[in-house]
This record gives structure tokens, sequence and C-alpha cells, in this order.
């Protein structure tokens, strides 16, 4: 199987470098044969591994019943095998940098707990269709920066550069409109925590079902966080109108003030704005791991590996995640996580010369069944690895897609982590757009007014 991964890179490589451009009758064409044979609707490879750990994706053959039949037996596994501190060496080409500073550390007792691997990721079959027309129709930005034109659906479900596969992850399947309680919660190396209780609200105008073409209107997004706990920070909020084309439509952002009840205009919350709800550990490009313009760094493709990821959380998905026996100095509790073989998209940013962030360098890892990211390792001015990020996965069937179950941000250097998860029961998901106007200043003020 390793040729055919070599294989699949060449032809990145030369579509890039012969100027493809989905224009192109031809090219679209073969491309699109490609999405119906050997590559899944949204482009990963239908194949399985050589050696089997990597099963086909056949979840088009599957009914709905059939699908969640097979998401309930994953509760019941157990793990294949464990990687640990003794074993590792024998693993590191499927391990990012973070895992293996977990795993080197002699603060903590790590392990990966690897179970078999199950693809089953989908979207609805009209997200298949539009991503479909996408080879001919979706349009980016001669710099990669901006997404100028795209049918709901994966923009670009062949991609033929890094940003490509970036906007992939910005406008993946997400659902259309959402509502979450959420658990933020950052633990300290001593165990002292500072918990946060959110109300999230999001709709993405990309993905509405309702949309007659590939045009798009600037917004990508709608999100709007409201803090119910604890009582000194309850009722105030923050309010996101992001950008798919930031150059000439930066996103908007407003915060709702609780005791002011009124909503005020502040400095776009990008880059490396430091978000407060995590103890400076998260920065604002990180929400959803990452966000927003990509105009600071210079991407590159460093190729697809088959690695250890986590995926298919299912035990986490209805879990609230302040349990004290899941927080752990330094990470989560290992027996808490489940862990899968995936092929996934390796991407590296580096900081531009004349640009300033926190961050110098990061490797993302993205799933290429679902084109969502799923692990980051960040690196400093020093290129030394300062963070690490992981998202545990997990299906939902009201969606129907895979969505985040938990999600986590490591300070390496402080020993400290913020997780994020949902409290428990209550995550809605909508395949229709909430009323016009919903997401304006104006709205959220009348609507969360003491």
């Amino acid at each position: 199987m390793k040729h055919k991964a070599v294989l699949f890179l060449v032809l990145f490589f030369l579509l890039s470098s012969h100027g493809y451009s989905s224009d192109s009758d031809g090219t679209a064409i073969a491309n699109a044969n490609l999405l119906k044979t050997q590559l899944t609707p949204i482009g990963a490879e239908r194949e399985g591994n050589q050696d089997g750990s990597i099963p086909p994706w056949s979840v088009d053959r599957l009914s709905a019943n059939e699908h969640d039949q097979w998401i309930a037996s994953i509760l019941d596994e157990q793990p294949l095998y464990h990687v640990d501190s003794d074993n590792y060496h024998e693993h590191l080409a499927q391990l990012s940098a973070g895992l293996v500073h977990f795993l080197e550390s002699d603060k903590t007792d790590f392990f990966i707990p690897v179970y078999p691997s199950h693809r089953t990721a989908q979207q609805p079959k009209w997200i298949y269709q539009n991503s479909l027309k996408n080879l001919a129709d979706a349009k980016i930005s001669p710099s990669g920066d901006e997404l100028l034109q795209a049918w709901a659906g994966i923009p670009f479900p062949i991609p033929v550069s890094p940003q490509q596969i970036m906007w992939n992850h910005q406008a993946r399947w997400k659902g259309v409109f959402l509502k979450l309680n959420l658990l933020e919660i950052t633990v300290f190396p001593n165990l002292v925590k500072e918990t946060l209780r959110t109300s999230i609200e999001s709709y993405t105008p990309f993905n509405n079902p309702n949309r007659q073409g590939p045009e798009l209107d600037w917004r990508i997004v709608y999100y709007f966080s409201h803090i119910m706990a604890p009582s000194r920070l309850a009722g105030g909020g923050l309010l996101i109108h992001d950008s798919l084309q930031s150059k000439g439509k930066p996103r908007q952002s407003w915060v709702y003030i609780a005791g002011e009840r009124r909503m005020r205009r502040m400095p776009s919350a990008t880059y490396d704005s430091p978000l407060f709800n995590s103890d400076g550990i998260r920065v604002a490009d990180e929400i959803d791991l990452f966000n927003g313009p990509l105009d600071r760094y210079d991407w590159r493709l460093m190729g697809k590996r088959e690695m250890l990821i986590p995926y298919n959380n299912q035990k986490m998905r209805n879990k609230a995640c302040d349990d004290e026996s899941a927080l752990l100095p330094y990470h989560l509790a290992p027996n808490t996580m489940r862990f899968e073989k995936h092929r996934v998209w390796v991407v590296e940013a580096k900081l531009k010369p004349a640009q300033r962030h926190l961050y110098h360098r990061r490797t993302f890892y993205i799933d290429e069944d679902t084109w969502s990211i799923v692990m980051v390792d960040i690196y400093d001015k020093d290129d030394q690895l300062m963070r690490f990020s992981l998202r545990f996965s997990a299906y939902y069937e009201d969606l129907p897609g895979v969505f985040t179950a938990r999600d986590s941000y490591h300070d390496l250097n402080s020993g400290a982590y913020f997780v994020q998860c949902s409290a428990g029961k209550g995550t809605t998901f909508s395949q229709q757009p909430p009323p016009k106007g919903y997401f304006s200043p104006t709205n959220i003020r009348q609507r969360y007014r003491r």
C-alpha cells in the first residue's frame, strides 16, 4: 500500500507544478471518476492499507440502521495494544512529536490505547454531490489565503495545495446550525482547576443546504459563546462573524458586557490574540484547532502518513469532562482515550519572516475521511516544541457525521492544559439556518440582557 500512497502524492505534486485548474474539463471529468472509484466522495482513499490495520471505506453501502449498530458495537471493544514508554520506539513513524513528548516524560504515566480502526465517517449525500461539483466550481485566491467560491460541501476534495487542505478543514461538514453546552477547564500540574460553563451557538452559512450556487457570502460562520458560570463572569459573551476573505473583509468581533447590557465592538480576535477562558494556553486561531486567515504562514505539504490518532471516542461523547478521575496532571487519563490507526495529511505552517505570531511553526495532522485537524505540534521561535493539541472525535447520528467530543490543548513548558468538552447531553444539530438576523449584535443584546 505504500507504493499507492507515493503515487497519490506524485499525482498531487504533478498537478500542483503544472498549474492545475479545476476549470479544465478533461481533468474535472477524470477527478470526478476518481471520487466515484478510487476515492471517497470527499477525497479519501477508499482502500485500506496493506496489512489490514486500516480497513477500506465502505460507509456508502450501509443503511442508517446498520451504521448505528456499527457505532454501538465500538463501545464494547478492548484495546489491541498499548504504546508506552517502553515500546514507543517501535511505533515512532505513527506518532506525532507531541505524543512522543508525553511518552518520554518522566513526569507522567502516559500511554496510548490503540483500538481496532473503523472508518465510520460519513456526511449527508448532498454534501457528496456538492463536493463533486466543487471539482469544477471551487475557486481559491492566487495566494491561497481566501476561499472565493464553492458549493456547500468539501471545497477541494482532490486538493493541489496545502492551503486547499486547510480550507477543507475550515469548511468541512459540521452541520448547519448547532447549539451545545460546554465545560471549559484549565488543569494545572498541582490539579488546581479553573472551570467555565458556556453555551455555544454556531451557524455555518457556507453549509446552508438552501444555497443554489457556488457564490459565497463572505462569512463562513457566525459564532456566539455565552458564559453561564462561574457567577463572577456569568452573562458575558463573545460574538464572531468569521470571514472566508479576510483581506478585504476581516473577521468582526463583539463582546457582550452583561453589566452594561450592551455589545461592544472589539479589535478582531484573530491570529494569536489570547483567549481568557484558557488562561492563555489557547489563542484565537486555535479554536477548532485552526481557524481564520492563512496569510501569516508559508504552507507546505509534508506528505500523507499512517498515524495513531484519536478516533471514535464515543464514550467521551455524552460524558462531562469534569470527572476527577479523567483529569490527571499534565494530560487526560489515558484509559479514557481511544486511538486508532488512520491516514492523515501532514501540513506544516512556518511563520513568514516579516510576520508576527506566538507560534513560529506548526504541524497539522488532518484526517483524510473528515478533513478535520486531529492533532497539532506547535513550536516556538527557537523551533522547540512548546504546545500540543488533540481532538477526540466521535460520531453524531443527528448531524449526521463526525464532530468533536473533547479537545485538549497542552502547554508543554508549564505542564498546564485546557480541555473543552460537552457538559453532557444537550448538543443539538439543525439542518436549517436560524432566523435572519439571529446573530446580529442587536439581536444578541436583546436576547441576553438580564
